[in-house]
């Protein structure tokens, strides 16, 4: 879900003219955002959500903390560890999983009451983890590194991708098919469950940091320097759908192929009706750089960030 990240901050640059996209009566009218506490003060890197009221965020100094309420207040839960965490997953309510710095790996089997240290067999950076149900998980990391697992997390073993670039997202859209992205443009695709990656051509040498299917045939990526790619044909080709302003998007997620968010440095929060044919600002928001979101049931969403920014997106 949402994702999740470090390194992501390259170059970043002024957001000056976002708001000429968009009427200042439209962008101003509704004010959807709000920023919540979240009792810590270090950076916020990755948010997922097993249920609509139950949730996580990970973060810096090995943070974890989990809410109840949607979002609303939130709690911390002892990671045991003082390594950075760059994502979360759940594939279920009780059983969860955070990976990071050093290859780092954690897990709990009752919510997040007990996190437990788990051997990734690697010491790179490990930055996004996802879950396609409770046995079949992938991580992607540095230096071309994805794991996986097919007994739940009990082992894992390293997939020979052929890249050296640090990988920053990986998604499955069924236990065949899935997607690699990270620095330099690296697009990597498999169609055997990840046994063989086939890098891609992706026509830009943007770092990329998320990818997002609101379907199977429609899917995006985002990255450093506006980067956007678009597939229509379910990831056999990508085309460049990249905005004009130079602002780095880390994180994004969409409710359906029309409707989507991407957010990223210095407050970026724009927001797609129409399949991503134009972009516009979303709210009032702070200019806190966002790491990762996510969408609650596509009725609200959470966006996480720097000093320990947790905000609320109100979906209309």
């Amino acid at each position: 879900m949402g994702r999740t990240r470090p390194l992501r901050v390259l170059g970043l640059a002024a957001l000056a003219g976002w708001a000429g996209l968009l009427s200042a009566a439209l962008l101003w009218a509704a004010e959807p955002l709000r920023v919540v506490k979240s009792g810590t003060t270090l950076t916020l890197y990755g948010v997922a959500f097993a249920s609509p009221s139950a949730g996580w965020v990970v973060g810096g100094g090995g943070t974890i903390l989990t809410t109840a309420d949607s979002g609303e207040t939130w709690k911390a839960q002892k990671s045991g560890s003082q390594e950075s965490l760059y994502d979360v997953a759940f594939p279920t309510p009780k059983t969860g999983w955070a990976v990071g710095a050093n290859g780092t790996i954690l897990t709990t089997v009752d919510g997040g009451a007990k996190w437990t240290p788990r051997k990734s067999g690697t010491a790179v950076h490990l930055f996004d983890v996802t879950f396609l149900d409770a046995r079949h998980g992938w991580i992607a990391g540095a230096d071309g590194t994805i794991l996986s697992t097919d007994d739940g997390g009990q082992t894992w073993q390293d997939q020979p991708t052929g890249s050296r670039a640090n990988l920053y997202s990986v998604l499955f859209l069924n236990d065949k098919a899935g997607w690699a992205v990270g620095a330099l443009g690296t697009v990597l695709a498999t169609k055997d469950g990840g046994r063989t990656w086939t890098a891609q051509e992706s026509r830009t040498h943007s770092t990329l940091f998320d990818i997002s299917f609101p379907d199977p045939t429609v899917g995006w990526i985002a990255g450093n320097g506006g980067a956007l790619l678009r597939t229509l044909d379910g990831g056999a080709q990508w085309e460049d759908r990249s905005l004009p302003h130079p602002a780095d998007l880390t994180g994004m997620a969409f409710t359906d192929f029309k409707n989507g968010w991407v957010v990223g440095d210095r407050g970026t929060i724009l927001r797609t009706t129409d399949g991503g044919f134009t972009w516009a600002p979303y709210g009032r928001s702070p200019h806190t750089t966002l790491y990762g979101m996510v969408l609650l049931n596509g009725k609200r969403g959470l966006a996480v960030g720097d000093k320990g920014t947790i905000m609320q997106i109100v979906v209309p």
